[in-house]
């Protein structure tokens, strides 16, 4: 065990926690960022909902702004959740990361030392969005390097450069989690992808980013199983599906049908098809995963993502809400409906997710 690893009891009852993810604002781009303004009344009419008309009793905030983190984190400890503090900056090397996530624990053991149930997220899919592990010098040409060669002949080089990868996140993590628990007291987990290898004995929590595509019911949930062998409790940290037919069997890679816009800002789907929109589609998906994980040992389940507005929704022409996983739709802002309160409707999946936690609250 490594001397920095919190001791004490983690015991929690299937799915002691179940919420969803909450972007108070990432910057996927240096451009762009997914939360242009912080509205605090909003976050606060949001977190009612999660707790009382989703029924949850946990959120997984994240995002870059660590001031956001924190005024987030205290409005949802008001509204009676328990909160996974994910603080998020992407796109930026060892040395920024630990510098940074420094000072989100420091933010983050103060909020601890008001009496504010919640677990630093030290990180997420750190391979993909963030330099250093993988090769590409942006999130896109990170994700192409995953896919294996077809050549016979470099795929011997492509599993050395696997393994290195693999001893690389670890030193970064571990780097990081040092770093983290030199201010921050509390309990620590990491929101990993299915394709990286943590050495889950420096967190307090397995925490993995478990979506489903093409498999089984059968093999989704005995893939649960490799993580809970390390004898920790462990946390679906993210899943969910987008809103459009189809959309459940790409799963985590349901985004990537939208390649772009062209000069006149027209979108550019795979293969030149404009998919069709189903909001049936993402609400089965989410029930049927919910249904799924709920009896496969898990201790906690977060459905991704509440909200998404930098993907507004467009009744007429470009949809861009139909590619995100957000479980309400957010008008734009040429739309009267945005300056109402909320700015937002709930789609399928926002009432089948809280069908499925209300079952929790009879138990």
């Amino acid at each position: 065990m490594l001397p920095f690893l919190c001791t004490g009891s983690l015991a929690q009852t299937t799915l002691g926690w179940r919420g969803v993810v909450y972007d108070v604002g990432l910057k996927f781009t240096p451009e762009s960022c997914s939360v242009d303004t912080f509205d605090a009344a909003l976050v606060e009419y949001d977190m009612g909902v999660i707790a009382h008309t989703l029924h949850a009793n946990a959120v997984r905030i994240e995002g870059e702004d660590i001031e956001r983190l924190k005024m987030a984190t205290e409005i949802a400890h008001a509204a009676g959740l328990t909160v996974f503090f994910n603080p998020w900056k992407m796109n930026v090397g060892a040395g920024e990361t630990v510098a940074y996530m420094t000072e989100a624990a420091k933010a983050a053991e103060e909020l601890r030392s008001k009496g504010i149930d919640l677990v630093f997220v030290a990180g997420c899919e750190y391979s993909l969005f963030n330099e250093g592990v993988l090769p590409g010098n942006n999130i896109a040409e990170r994700v192409s390097s995953l896919m294996p060669p077809s050549d016979i002949q470099e795929r011997e080089a492509y599993v050395g450069k696997a393994k290195a990868s693999i001893a690389t996140l670890n030193r970064i993590l571990s780097a990081v989690c040092r770093a983290v628990r030199s201010h921050f007291k509390g309990r620590v987990t990491y929101s990993s992808g299915t394709w990286e290898t943590v050495n889950w004995e420096m967190f307090d929590l397995i925490g993995v980013d478990y979506y489903r595509d093409v498999q089984t019911d059968a093999d989704y949930v005995a893939g649960i199983r490799r993580y809970q062998e390390q004898g920790k409790p462990v946390i679906v940290m993210e899943v969910g599906c987008c809103a459009y037919e189809g959309a459940a069997k790409r799963g985590g890679a349901g985004y990537a049908i939208l390649q772009g816009t062209d000069a006149e800002g027209a979108p550019v789907y795979e293969g030149g098809v404009t998919p069709t929109r189903s909001e049936r589609e993402q609400a089965d998906y989410v029930r049927t995963q919910i249904s799924l994980l709920q009896d496969s040992g898990i201790q906690g389940l977060f459905i991704y993502v509440f909200s998404f507005p930098i993907s507004p929704y467009r009744e007429q022409g470009f949809d861009p809400d139909m590619t995100s996983y957000s479980l309400v739709k957010t008008y734009p802002s040429d739309d009267a409906r945005s300056r109402r309160m909320p700015p937002w409707a709930p789609k399928e999946a926002f009432h089948a997710v809280a069908e499925a936690f209300r079952r929790f609250d009879k138990e």
